[in-house]
């Protein structure tokens, strides 16, 4: 999660960069990647390892393609997605490796073990290393707890709300409920003092409960939630949210009045990014001499993902895996015969690269929230409007633009009733 917002941040005063259109870069073409154009220098700062594609539950709204496959990551696999990184030069000071993309907790404690084992041998004790697992919960028990609590493990629990809002969608393969099962493992991990945060999906038949949503956290004591929503991404094909974005702004709106009254205590992802970035701006970095905000997901090797057979790609982790012929299903390449930095010179990257740079750009002419995005999504734009190298996408909206709208409206209205005094 973001770092907290300061208790009062009404009370600062804000720099307002919205940045209007620029005249778009010369075609990607001329330019082929080269890791020099990059400062700083270019590292990676999120390796997402898929340690199996295998969900015990299947959510209704999932993206990801093979969820019944029960094969598992090996513990070299792991090894060697992080002994790319280093032959490359992309170990930055610090590392988050996030354990996702099927339900982690299917694969058995003894596999983390030893995959942490390997991944901090390769990296050294010059990196930072932390772990993320993000789960479903209903597998967490005493062992996983241990685990945890031994290697500092940050868990996200994968969460909808209370179980009238949860179990319309979060279902076994029988279309069974999963509440009461991940209600077991949250309760473990409090039993075990195991910090930990939701992220929770946003859907039409959550929109008209944001108290009760809001409820469920509190009673549970979880004090840091995102909220994704429903995408058109991968094999789920359409959003419920699609045309109903004044209800979505009322349940942000109304997210943001439980977060306020809460005196600090309770954090929506989402709306805490917007303090943020409304307080202290992007953090930028240089390409071919030009000032960019920051943005993940569209700088190169900034996050990789891996998936459990060695296949790994960059930019959007919601893109591996996925079928696409132009991109040769965004396989870049694979850890077990090739450096990240070597798929570079392959037809899919520089492709997928163009792509990104176009996108990148028609968001910095189109939109006047570039300098805190700093070019969306490249999945969303794919999924949602056929073509990476295009702007504008509800992803876009309900993460993005609504999240700052409503914190800079609450931020105005503070201000203004303070000043009229």
């Amino acid at each position: 999660m973001s770092p907290r917002p300061e208790a009062n941040p009404a009370l600062r005063t804000f720099p307002l960069r919205l940045f209007g259109a620029r005249k778009a870069r010369a075609v990607l073409d001329e330019h082929p990647f080269d890791r020099r154009d990059f400062e700083p220098a270019l590292n990676t700062r999120l390796l997402v390892l898929q340690s199996t594609p295998f969900c015990n539950i299947d959510c209704d709204y999932c993206y990801l393609p093979n969820r019944h496959n029960p094969a598992r990551m090996s513990v070299l696999t792991a090894r060697l997605a992080a002994r790319r990184l280093a032959e490359d030069d992309l170990v930055g000071p610090s590392l988050t490796v996030i354990w996702h993309a099927g339900e982690p907790l299917t694969a058995p404690p003894a596999f983390y073990e030893e995959a942490f084992a390997a991944i901090a041998d390769e990296l050294g004790s010059g990196c930072e290393i932390s772990h993320s697992i993000q789960t479903n919960a209903t597998l967490i028990d005493d062992r996983w707890c241990e685990l945890f609590r031994r290697h500092g493990v940050r868990v996200g629990v994968s969460v909808d709300g209370p179980a009238f809002v949860h179990d319309r969608h979060r279902t076994t393969r029988d279309g069974k409920g999963t509440h009461r099962r991940l209600l077991r493992g949250v309760a473990k991990l409090r039993q075990h003092g195991i910090a930990h945060h939701a992220i929770a999906v946003v859907t039409a038949d959550s929109l008209a409960h944001a108290d009760a949503i809001h409820a469920f956290f509190a009673e549970q004591g979880i004090h840091d939630v995102g909220f994704n929503f429903d995408e058109a991404e991968g094999v789920h094909s359409a959003s419920s949210l699609e045309h109903r974005e004044q209800e979505y702004a009322a349940f942000v709106e109304r997210m943001l009045l439980h977060m306020q009254s809460s005196a600090g205590s309770y954090q929506v992802r989402e709306l805490t990014n917007a303090f943020r970035l409304i307080r202290d701006g992007a953090p930028t970095y240089r390409w071919r001499g030009e000032v960019l905000p920051e943005n993940g997901q569209t700088m190169p090797f900034a996050m990789i993902s891996v998936a459990w057979n060695g296949d790994f790609s960059t930019f959007s982790p919601e893109l591996l895996g996925q079928a696409n012929v132009r991109f040769d299903n965004f396989r870049l390449g694979n850890v077990e015969r090739e450096s990240y930095l070597a798929a570079a010179n392959n037809a899919p990257f520089r492709a997928l690269w163009t792509a990104v740079v176009g996108g990148v750009d028609a968001c910095r002419q189109a939109c006047p929230y570039f300098g805190y995005c700093g070019g969306g999504s490249p999945a969303n734009k794919l999924y949602e409007n056929s073509d990476i190298a295009s702007a504008e996408t509800l992803y876009c909206r309900n993460m993005i633009k609504r999240p700052f709208d409503t914190v800079l409206s609450h931020l105005e209205t503070t201000i203004a009733a303070s000043t009229s005094r």
